[in-house]
């Protein structure tokens, strides 16, 4: 029951915050409404040429359209009124003490004012006005509209407020504008204090305890006009919310007395028809995990008791189907770590190949070098892998491995390299064998073009681009553009080269290639290969069979296929 007031108190917060919102925008639409008028009447010709009773004319047209009791007048910037059609033509009105004019200004030459009281009207009004711009340095006016004391008051009572709830429009001060019901006695006034603490704080909306002008708890819900500073609030009493609860109480109260006593009558004169089944239940329970233990005893005599004891029985069942699927699950999991194992033997091995390979070449005279290449190799081997452990080690797509090869060369702003992959979401991915060997091959293209191709000189630059045909074949195009001209193949075959050409066609798996070509305008490299998929952890390749890859041995590579390394080779 507490739940269910709590719900009525959320349901009831939401209804009235809807409520003053949808009044606000009522507001705000008819000020601006109002504002549009002025700015229209502020071009009159009549008022461009000094033409008051022209110009006064044309205000009453205006205020003939508005709700009766709707003044519109003008003034000048030290207060004086020049016209009020509030008063009969030819009366002088009186002096303005507020400074309106220098608010308008403020505002970029429109305002809407807080509550004041009138001087002509004598009752408190509001005032929405437009500064008028005037030529040849004459001093600039205001023209301002009084709208009528049920403007506002129509707003809220076209809402058709729910019975005792209370809706008032507020200015920025906390003074009511409108008010329903009772707008004669409240309009004018400020609210209450336990509001106006909420209403000072800024808030644009929200959800407040307070107490209304009445003095009866209430839970008010405000919606703040920012532009404006205006708002509304919509209160609601929360004895509406409480009194449903109440009443439900009482009810639930009265039926659980009587289902209570009811109930531990009827529990006594069953609890003397349950102690054999309880016993046979005792029983069976007891049995029900021995296997060629005692003999089920059966029925117990009690249909619901009968329930049970299948339940105990088939819990038994499940038990029983349980074990025997853990064992299986610790079969299992021996596998999996047998083959992690192969892969950490595998990852070792290549690291070991890396160096061996890097101190072969150039850099191994020079240690500076060696920890660079060497530190930079490992660390494409580590992308690798971070991509394969986000695929869950699964395939991976062809457009995030070709990222992870390049990531050092990719993002910013001046990026030479462009990676366009035209693979859709349909096509076979990479396995993780095939990952490692592109990524790494990535690494080498771009590491040459660095230090000799493209992206040696300023201008150079690298397109990237990946396709697969309808054979699930998957082809990798690398073309450089712009660096310094390629004197044919090199003589010297460095660390990159043998990957590229010996090593990467191998671990790409049957049908694929490796094809480098020098051109004069920059190297490419065309590398196919097809596509498919990792083999489950679960087929239980024979561990026996396993040894570690680069060992010179028969190894498996991260796909659990057989492969023949050279000793020393990655």
């Amino acid at each position: 029951m507490y739940l269910g007031y709590v719900h009525e108190r959320e349901r009831a917060s939401a209804e009235a915050l809807g409520l003053a919102r949808a009044i606000a925008g009522a507001v705000e639409a008819e000020l601006n409404t109002r504002t549009a008028e002025l700015r229209v009447l502020a071009l009159s010709r009549a008022l461009r040429v000094d033409d008051m009773a022209g110009f006064r004319e044309r205000a009453e047209e205006v205020v003939a359209g508005e709700v009766p009791g709707s003044a519109i007048l003008l003034r000048r910037e030290d207060g004086q009124q020049l016209m009020n059609t509030a008063l009969p033509p030819g009366e002088t009105p009186p002096r303005q003490g507020r400074d309106a004019p220098r608010q308008s200004l403020a505002t970029g030459g429109s305002f809407v004012s807080d509550v004041y009281f009138g001087p002509v009207l004598r009752r408190p009004v509001v005032a929405i006005e437009v500064l008028v711009r005037r030529p040849g340095g004459q001093p600039d006016l205001v023209l301002a509209m009084i709208p009528s004391a049920n403007a506002f008051d129509a707003m809220i009572r076209r809402q058709r407020l729910r019975e005792g709830w209370i809706a008032s429009i507020i200015d920025r001060k906390g003074v009511r504008v409108a008010r329903q019901p009772d707008p004669e006695r409240f309009v004018g006034q400020s609210v209450t204090p336990e509001f106006l603490a909420t209403w000072s704080a800024g808030r644009v909306e929200g959800v407040a305890e307070s107490i209304s002008a009445e003095g009866i708890p209430v839970l008010t819900a405000y919606s703040r006009l920012p532009e404006i500073g205006w708002g509304v609030a919509v209160a609601v009493p929360t004895s509406e919310l409480t009194r449903p609860a109440l009443r439900a109480a009482v009810a639930s109260l009265l039926v659980g007395t009587v289902l209570l006593a009811s109930g531990l009558a009827l529990a006594r004169w069953a609890a003397g028809t349950v102690t054999r089944p309880f016993a046979a239940l005792r029983r069976i329970a007891a049995s029900a995990d021995d296997v060629g233990g005692a003999p089920d005893p059966g029925g117990t005599g009690l249909p619901e008791a009968d329930e049970v004891a299948e339940a105990l029985r088939s819990g038994a069942r499940r038990r029983r189907a349980a074990t025997a699927s853990l064992l299986e699950s610790e079969r299992r999991l021996r596998l999996v770590v047998a083959e992690l194992n192969h892969r950490a033997k595998n990852a070792l091995a290549t690291v070991q190949s890396l160096a061996l390979q890097t101190a072969r070449g150039e850099a191994g005279g020079d240690p500076a070098r060696f920890s660079s290449e060497f530190g930079a190799r490992l660390q494409a081997l580590a992308r690798a892998h971070d991509l394969l452990v986000t695929f869950h080690w699964e395939p991976a797509a062809l457009g995030a491995v070709l990222r992870a090869g390049l990531a050092p060369w990719l993002g910013g702003e001046g990026s030479r390299v462009e990676v366009r992959c035209q693979c859709g979401p349909t096509v076979p991915a990479a396995a993780p064998g095939q990952v490692q060997a592109l990524v790494m091959a990535l690494h080498e293209l771009a590491t040459n073009a660095t230090k000799h191709g493209a992206l040696s000189t300023p201008e150079g630059r690298v397109e990237v681009t990946c396709r697969a045909d309808e054979a699930d074949r998957a082809v990798v195009e690398w073309r450089e553009a712009g660096g310094p001209p390629v004197l044919g193949r090199p003589e010297r075959r460095g660390f990159g080269t043998r990957l590229l050409e010996r090593a990467l066609a191998r671990d790409l798996g049957p049908g694929g290639s490796v094809t480098l070509d020098f051109h004069p305008s920059g190297v490419r490299a065309v590398i196919a290969f097809r596509l498919r998929k990792q083999p489950r952890l679960d087929d239980e390749i024979p561990l026996q069979r396993r040894e570690p890859a680069g060992s010179g041995g028969q190894g498996r590579d991260a796909d659990g296929r057989p492969v023949q390394h050279e000793k020393g080779e990655p």
